[in-house]
């Protein structure tokens, strides 16, 4: 899986964390999602006054893979700038062989720590979240952390929480029901979807003759597109594995897909809407530019964490596909969404406020 820097909050949101059980639970809100399996590594920059950035996630690694994956976490971190580290691994599927996840995830932050002492680093807290417990790694005083864990906090009453309402951040969404949104289609579907796209191909492969025919079916799939645009906006998500199959392998066409992604809406739920459905009817490594238009559109419609997972999705669909690949950069650096679309489709005008107000480039 692809690792995804995360930008924490927002930059004037300033949060104390005085403890391991307010670290866990700053976690969701600096991730934007609840993460769910998963090895969190939060980078902390002392030269900016202990400001935490960036923040690692990554899906849990199987045994085999904690040496590299921990080395792999850690120069990314220490890379970016970060000379202490905290590390959240969150488990919620119990290990096969019945232990508790905190003893069978100890190799992981033992990997991590000796990682970190190579590169002369600090780890400075180090936690496992089970269910609905937590034990520390970094502290082996059983009075103040015991052996059978600690109860989560139930209650959202905390410096953490209070900051994030007023920065006016939404509560975290599960990461699984980020996922869900561009999960790939059931197994049972599979061979349908498969059928749809050798029709199709086939199809297109007849017409397309010459660079005529090329740009006629470039221009029916734009078409296409936007009338399957118009449809989701009025309610009518309905989608055959045909015409999924049809858009899809159309976007094939860069300057088709292109076209799509210079499409800007006040709502982007209607165009998120229209990607991820293709990108439900779809498998890899076709799922590759609906999964890349889903997340440049969650990107760019300040949809962070949706953002992320999509993006991830597209290069584990195709890890060579160009266009996610520029994506992840781009979302992994300091750039502004607003910014990259300027720049990307200059020609395109911004989109009417919502509210009514006025706005004007910065």
């Amino acid at each position: 899986m692809s690792e995804t820097f995360l930008t924490p909050m927002t930059g004037q949101t300033r949060v104390r964390v005085s403890s391991a059980a307010e670290l866990i639970e700053a976690v969701p809100y600096l991730l934007g999602a609840e993460p769910t399996d998963s090895v969190v590594l939060l980078g902390i920059r002392r030269d900016e006054a202990g400001r935490v950035e960036p923040v690692l996630r990554l899906d849990l690694p199987a045994p085999e893979r904690f040496v590299v994956a921990a080395h792999r976490l850690v120069a990314l971190l220490t890379g970016s700038g970060a000379r202490e580290m905290s590390l959240v691994l969150r488990v919620d599927t119990p290990p096969a062989d019945g232990r508790p996840g905190f003893a069978f995830y100890r190799p992981l932050h033992d990997a991590v720590a000796e990682a970190c002492r190579i590169r002369g680093v600090r780890l400075f807290e180090s936690v496992c979240v089970e269910r609905d417990r937590w034990w520390s790694y970094s502290c082996r005083d059983a009075t103040c952390c015991p052996p059978e864990g600690i109860p989560l906090s139930t209650g959202r009453g905390s410096a953490v929480a209070a900051a994030a309402v007023t920065a006016g951040l939404p509560p975290p969404v599960p990461l699984a029901e980020l996922s869900a949104r561009v999960r790939p289609p059931e197994p049972a579907a599979r061979q349908a979807v498969r059928q749809a796209f050798a029709r199709i191909r086939t199809e297109l492969d007849r017409r397309a003759d010459d660079h005529t025919a090329h740009v006629g079916i470039r221009n029916e799939t734009i078409a296409l597109l936007q009338a399957a645009r118009v449809r989701v906006k009025r309610g009518d998500s309905a989608m055959t594995y045909d015409a999924a199959a049809r858009l899809v392998v159309g976007l094939g066409d860069v300057q088709a897909r292109d076209q799509a992604m210079s499409w800007e809406d006040p709502d982007p739920a209607h165009l998120l809407d229209l990607w991820t459905a293709l990108a439900r009817r779809s498998l890899p490594p076709d799922s590759a530019a609906p999964l890349t238009l889903t997340a440049w559109t969650a990107w760019t419609g300040e949809q962070p964490a949706f953002a992320r997972v999509a993006v991830n999705s597209a290069l584990e669909a195709d890890p060579t596909y160009p266009m996610a690949q520029l994506l992840h950069a781009a979302i992994n650096s300091p750039l502004d969404p607003t910014t990259s679309r300027r720049r990307l489709f200059p020609h395109r005008k911004p989109p009417r406020p919502r509210d009514g107000t006025s706005c004007s480039a910065p």
